[in-house]
């Protein structure tokens, strides 16, 4: 099974991973999060992130999950992916994306198996004003 690893400025990892539980169960295998704190050293914070990576990696690679492109998280991934570490890096996560990876990870055998449009469709799709879509459901109802 792939890792997965939530990387985040401040507790958001941790917030996405006790969502992902309310749907997925207490223990979700080989999930973690890394959240980068205020006064956390660059080399300190590289240094959590080989240990973690080592860790959730069983041969099929990590699938790595920032909150915020051009942040600290997804910038310090640059050297690893530069490095040949099997890891697919994907900023801007949220809620939805998430779990839409772990609905879909078990038929997964890589992390290069994953279609990042996909995960970007699905991230993009959870986005949306409710008011505006109450108003075309309501004009569609109303013309039928």
């Amino acid at each position: 099974m792939i890792g997965i690893l939530l990387m985040s400025h401040g507790k958001m990892a941790e917030g996405m991973l006790d969502s992902s539980q309310l749907f997925f169960g207490e223990e979700i295998e080989q999930l973690k999060t890394l959240c980068l704190a205020k006064e956390e050293t660059v080399e300190g914070f590289d240094l959590r992130i080989r240990q973690i990576l080592a860790s959730l990696d069983e041969g099929q690679g990590v699938l790595v999950l920032c909150d915020l492109l051009g942040g600290t998280p997804a910038n310090r991934c640059v050297s690893l992916l530069s490095e040949g570490q099997k890891i697919r890096v994907i900023t801007g996560m949220n809620l939805g994306m998430l779990i839409e990876i772990l609905g879909i990870r078990p038929a997964l055998s890589s992390v290069d198996q994953l279609d990042l449009n996909e995960l970007a469709e699905a991230a993009k799709g959870g986005i949306v004003d409710l008011a505006a879509m109450m108003e075309d459901l309501e004009s569609s109802f109303l013309q039928e």
